[in-house]
This record gives C-alpha cells, sequence and structure tokens, in this order.
C-alpha cells in the first residue's frame, strides 16, 4: 500500500459538458451555446473552473463564429468568489470580425459581454451582440 499526500494540489479535475441550449434568429441563423465545467478539488478549498461558448451558425448551418467566456470560481460552502474572468474567440468565416470582448467579474458571478460583426465591401451588415454569464454558489454549483 502506497500513500501519497499531496497538500495544496489538486485531487479531481473532471471535465463536463453541464447545459446546453439553442436560440434561433428570424434570418435562420442560430447560436449554440455550451457549458463546460472542470472541477478541482484542494484541501483547504474548492475551486471550479467554468467555461461557457457560443457557436454562431449562419442560415446555412455553417459555423461562423464562437465568443468564448472563461471563469475560475472559489467557494467554501458558506461563500463563493469569481477569482478570474476572461474571453476568447475564433472566427471561422472572415466575413466577420469581433469588435468588442469585454470579461467582468463581480462577487460570484463573471460576464463576457461581445460584439460581432459582418462585413460586406467593407461596411457592416450584420451585428450580434451577445452575453455569456457564469454564476456560481456558496456550493460550487455554476450556471
Amino acid at each position: 500500500m502506497i500513500a501519497v499526500l499531496c497538500p495544496n494540489t489538486a485531487l479531481a479535475n473532471d471535465e463536463i459538458v453541464t447545459d446546453s441550449y439553442i436560440e434561433y434568429f428570424d434570418d435562420g441563423s442560430y447560436i449554440v451555446t455550451r457549458i463546460t465545467e472542470s472541477t478541482i478539488t484542494t484541501f483547504a478549498a474548492k475551486t471550479v473552473s467554468k467555461s461557457k461558448s457560443a457557436d454562431y451558425y449562419e442560415s446555412d448551418n455553417t459555423k461562423a463564429w464562437t465568443v468564448t467566456l472563461n471563469a475560475t470560481f472559489s467557494y467554501t460552502g458558506s461563500s463563493a468568489t469569481c477569482t478570474n474572468a476572461t474571453t476568447s474567440s475564433k472566427i471561422y468565416n472572415d466575413k466577420w470580425k469581433v469588435t468588442s470582448a469585454v470579461p467582468s467579474k463581480s462577487g460570484n458571478k463573471a460576464t463576457g459581454t461581445f460584439t460581432v460583426k459582418k462585413y460586406a465591401l467593407g461596411l457592416p451588415i450584420k451585428t450580434v451582440n451577445k452575453t455569456l454569464t457564469i454564476t456560481c454558489s456558496n456550493t460550487g454549483v455554476c450556471s
């Protein structure tokens, strides 16, 4: 029998998709939002890292872009705090550009606010605003 003590190190790191949903637009385009969670447990405290991504599809079902909010929360059972929030994006169709991607955190909440525009002949012809929010409870349940 071998015993290993790992103070202040991760004991578990499981990544799972915890939720997804679809928003439809009048022009036939749609956004699929996916939520992925990675839970890391330490001796002293618990940490949850969660990502929420929105995939935008044109009306012909081709993926045009993805925007993502990444957030890390610490929770103890009696409190939860967002310790980090970042945004990222990936463009699959060069007619689209992310013109704004702003992460913010407050208390137990992380927010990513995105503006993505489609251009034709150098002029914007469509704008999609997307806000992604992740909130963590005192017990580490995030949504």
